[in-house]
């Protein structure tokens, strides 16, 4: 009798601390299963890898006398650059957002251009403004999981002292990301991200001037494409 009796006493305090555990745990997830539209706010830092033709020798010759001054020779190599990413991304109906972010590129790649009487080289920073649209396959109380596409929406070629052209400014790419939420709205992650330009051309010489007379000024590389890693905060509300 007593054992029956301590056995009793001994499941009903059990049974209530279990359900009070799964009450607790159930209070302190977040609603997100229950959210329809919700923003998420990005800071990462970027890796960007080029995938396609990395380097182009190009040379304009337009031999003697009157065009003598329009020869040229030039390099172009993407470099492995690093860089920072910021994005708000705004989802609709836990799965489907439009995402704009900008893109930072250090150093995206080394140029040099050569005439007679001129040299200029240097190695410009990449801005991208981005458009694009994901889709969450797992969006829990931990976890969010996405598989998007995005275009760019122009290149701004920076930092190099003079004015450079910038022939292909439209790019389509894919992105794979994941957010890992650790306190409350806050979360770490990362996304993969590949980026095909096409091809990428350059100019040097001032507007009107090039293209005019043996193709002067244009050089490009074939196939521009990259793969970017980014690291990162999150912000959702």
């Amino acid at each position: 009798m007593r054992q029956t009796v301590s056995r009793v006493m001994l499941t009903v305090p059990l049974s209530a601390i279990f359900t009070i555990l799964l009450f607790t745990t159930s209070l302190a997830q977040p609603t997100l299963e229950g959210r329809s539209h919700w923003g998420i706010l990005r800071v990462q830092g970027v890796m960007s890898l080029p995938v396609g033709n990395d380097h182009a020798e190009i040379y304009n010759d337009c031999g003697g006398g009157l065009f003598d001054l329009l020869n040229f020779s030039a390099s172009i190599n993407v470099n492995t650059s690093g860089g920072v990413l910021g994005s708000f991304e705004y989802v609709l109906k836990r799965r489907y957002g439009i995402e704009l972010a900008f893109n930072w590129w250090k150093q995206a790649v080394d140029i040099r251009f050569e005439t007679d009487d001129i040299t200029i080289e240097g190695a410009p920073n990449f801005i991208l403004p981005t458009l694009g649209f994901n889709y969450h396959f797992l969006t829990d109380s931990k976890a969010d999981l996405y598989l998007g596409a995005m275009a760019t929406l122009g290149v701004v070629a920076t930092g190099m002292g003079t004015d450079i052209e910038v022939g292909k400014d439209f790019a389509l790419g894919l992105n794979f990301g994941i957010d890992y939420y650790v306190s409350g709205p806050w979360s770490i992650g990362g996304t993969v991200k590949y980026l095909d330009f096409g091809l990428m051309e350059f100019s040097l010489l001032p507007a009107g001037i090039d293209g005019i007379i043996c193709d002067n000024g244009l050089f490009g590389i074939g196939d521009m494409s990259t793969v970017s890693a980014t690291c990162g905060a999150a912000f959702r509300f």
